[in-house]
Order: structure tokens, then sequence, then C-alpha cells
């Protein structure tokens, strides 16, 4: 089973988010980061699940455990409902994502042990903001 750790990171001024995400397995460790566009942080993690989600499909994954420190992704995913309509658009759209693997499982992980991903998210987001001469 393949282990995918994402998270987001957002700036206000520009108001703007990257992704990072980290897909292993036995044979694999793939890191790759996403330019999200406009968009808050809570947004921007589910940008980011659907990212990673269409990077597994890619790849031919079949089985996922997905670790976010989105406490907003798993209990969506848990309760199977979304009142937010930005989320449930997300929603909406990763769920036959999810429902083409074998197995998939979203779990919540502490940020300390997301460091990873949280890393790769910053990273990308510094660089653009650099970009722009914003930091």
């Amino acid at each position: 089973m393949a282990q995918v750790y994402i998270d987001a990171a957002a700036s206000i001024k520009p108001k703007f988010a990257c992704g990072g995400v980290i897909i292993k397995d036995d044979s694999l460790n793939y890191e790759e980061t996403v330019l999200l566009g406009e968009m808050d942080n809570h947004e921007a993690e589910w940008a980011t699940l659907e990212f990673a989600l269409k990077e597994a499909r890619k790849m031919e994954l079949t089985s996922l455990i997905v670790y976010t420190d989105s406490k907003i992704i798993v209990d969506t995913f848990d309760k199977r409902h979304v009142k937010n309509k930005v989320f449930k658009s997300y929603y909406d759209r990763v769920v036959p994502l999810t429902k083409a693997l074998d197995m998939f499982i979203i779990t919540h992980t502490p940020r300390k042990n997301n460091r990873g991903a949280d890393k790769l998210a910053k990273d990308r987001l510094y660089k653009e903001r650099k970009k722009l001469n914003l930091n």
C-alpha cells in the first residue's frame, strides 16, 4: 500500500497557495509540488488531495493511505458529508477517484509527522512569492 503525505501552504497577500505531495511505497519515492492559485489554506488542502489522487492514478497505484494534518478533510470522509459549498465541490470530485481504488484510507497525522509535505508546500510558496518580489 502506497503512503501519501499531503500538505498545503497559503499566503494572504497576495492570496495564493501551493501544495506538496509525497508518495512512497516499496519501489517509489515521489515528491511533487503544485501551484494552486488563489485560495485559502483549507481549500488548498482539498486541492492538494485532488492533485495527489490524480498523480497516484497516473502511477497506476491501487491502494493508498493518505496522511494529512487537515482535520476538516478527515472529518468530511468520516462523516461522508460537507456543508461548505467550496469543499463540497472538491469532495464530489475526489470521491470518484477514491472509489476507483481497491483500498483508500485517509487519516489525520500531526503536523510534526508531516514535515516532508509541509516543507515542499512552503518551499514552493516561498519560490512563487520570490518571483513576485514579495519575500
